[in-house]
C-alpha cells in the first residue's frame, strides 16, 4: 500500500512502458555497479549529484537576489559554477604557496641523509690512480 501511495506521487500512472523499462534498467545497472568490484564509481555518481546540488543552490540563491535576478538563468549557472571552483581554486593557491616551504624542508632532510652517508665514502687524492682498470 505504500509503495502505491509513493508512486502515486510520483505520477506513474502517466509513464509509457519504454520510460518504465528505462528507469528500470537505470536502478538494474546501479544496483549491478553497487554489487560488483567497480562500486567506487557510484562515490563519482553520487559526488557528480552533489556538486550539481550545490550549483543549483547557488543559482537559486542568486535568483532571488534582485541585481542579479535580471541575468539570464544561463549566465546566472555560470556564475554559480564559478563561485563553486572558489574553494578548489584557494585549496590550489594555498598547495602551491605551501610547496616554497615543503621543498625547502625536503632539500634539509635530503642534504641531511646525504650528509650521512660522507662517512662511508673514501676520499682521494687528485691524482688518485686505480690499480685495476
Amino acid at each position: 500500500m505504500m509503495l502505491l501511495t509513493i508512486f502515486s506521487v510520483i505520477g506513474v500512472d502517466t509513464w509509457s512502458s519504454a520510460t518504465v523499462l528505462g528507469y528500470g534498467l537505470l536502478a538494474g545497472l546501479v544496483v549491478a555497479l553497487a554489487l560488483s568490484s567497480q562500486r567506487w564509481l557510484l562515490w563519482y555518481l553520487f559526488g557528480g549529484m552533489a556538486y550539481w546540488l550545490a550549483v543549483e543552490a547557488i543559482q537559486y540563491v542568486l535568483a532571488n537576489r534582485p541585481m542579479l535576478s535580471a541575468l539570464s538563468e544561463w549566465h546566472r549557472y555560470v556564475i554559480a559554477m564559478g563561485i563553486s571552483w572558489l574553494p578548489l581554486l584557494g585549496w590550489v593557491l594555498y598547495r602551491a604557496l605551501r610547496y616554497e616551504d615543503v621543498s625547502k624542508s625536503v632539500q634539509q632532510q635530503r642534504a641531511l641523509e646525504a650528509a650521512r652517508y660522507i662517512e662511508h665514502t673514501p676520499v682521494y687524492d687528485d691524482d688518485y690512480q686505480p690499480r685495476f682498470h
